[in-house]
């Protein structure tokens, strides 16, 4: 056999593997989990997810005094070990966190009882009985949740949407955007899609704006699109000094930009408890 004529196998058994790989998740997967047709959201005050949007009582302000301290961070389905522990060091570091990929299961719903964080979650699917999607905690509850869901255009796993709204001790009110952005898609048209979807609530919002997670930015057309959107909408992007986000082929891909609040500063803690690094920022209320 030529080396062209054994390259060009080896070319066709790789793209034979890669349409096994792919018929794999869209036959089977689909047995073990149960996607979601319609975005529904949880608060700490429902046992059950039942709606896009849910209101909630609470007067208690998210800041104190004045600062407001924010993380973001993929949590990798919690399967790695120490997330526990890592999870608590920013629970108590922070009055707002931004997760993505979270697994509701029992583990988790009591480490958040025990460390007294308020959550509101997006269902993006099911494994079993247990949901798994983006989620905010916070150390109040948010006036209201409402859930977004788009699907990778190739497997068909939904990918969910947060939005979240808290009083501020300003008396503004702060709009919180989580995402888990479509991965698995070269075009960009799934991705304008998602981002296309918060865009109308985004430019409604008059006061101050959070928005970030973890935004699949692994090339150029997906961070220039998700800049223009940010730009439009007079977002600022949080960018740590020593930057050691989690990368995909030299694009940082985990994201915080906000509006209408003073960044004080901002770093990555490096850990091994997930396949991405946590992204802080600390805010002080109001523009300088």
């Amino acid at each position: 056999m030529t080396p062209k004529r054994k390259l060009l196998g080896l070319a066709q058994w790789g793209s034979l593997i890669i349409v096994i790989f792919i018929m794999a998740i869209v036959v089977v997967v689909p047995m073990f989990v149960h996607f979601s047709t319609e975005p529904q959201v949880i608060n700490s005050e429902q046992q059950q997810f039942v709606a896009q949007c849910v209101d909630a009582t609470s007067d208690t302000k998210l800041d104190i005094d004045g600062q407001l301290a924010v993380a973001s961070w993929n949590i990798y389905k919690q399967q790695n070990d120490g997330w526990q522990t890592q999870l608590s060091q920013l629970a108590k570091q922070n009055q707002l966190m931004l997760l993505q990929e979270v697994k509701l299961s029992d583990t988790f719903q009591k480490w958040r009882q025990q460390n007294h964080q308020q959550l509101a979650m997006v269902q993006a699917f099911r494994q079993g009985d247990t949901p798994l999607g983006v989620m905010n905690l916070s150390q109040v509850t948010a006036s209201q949740s409402c859930g977004y869901l788009t699907s990778e255009p190739f497997i068909q796993f939904p990918k969910s949407s947060l939005l979240s709204y808290f009083p501020l001790s300003n008396g503004e009110t702060l709009l919180v955007a989580n995402l888990h952005s479509i991965n698995f898609e070269y075009s960009l048209d799934s991705y304008a899609e998602q981002l296309q979807q918060l865009l109308p609530a985004l430019k409604a919002h008059k006061g101050p704006i959070i928005f970030g997670g973890d935004l699949n930015t692994w090339r150029q057309a997906r961070l220039s699109m998700l800049s223009q959107m940010t730009k439009t909408l007079g977002l600022k992007a949080v960018t740590p000094t020593e930057d050691t986000r989690t990368t995909v082929m030299g694009y940082a891909i985990d994201h915080l930009f906000y509006r209408g609040l003073t960044l004080e500063s901002a770093r990555v803690i490096n850990t091994q408890t997930s396949d991405h690094h946590p992204l802080l920022a600390q805010f002080r209320l109001g523009e300088s």
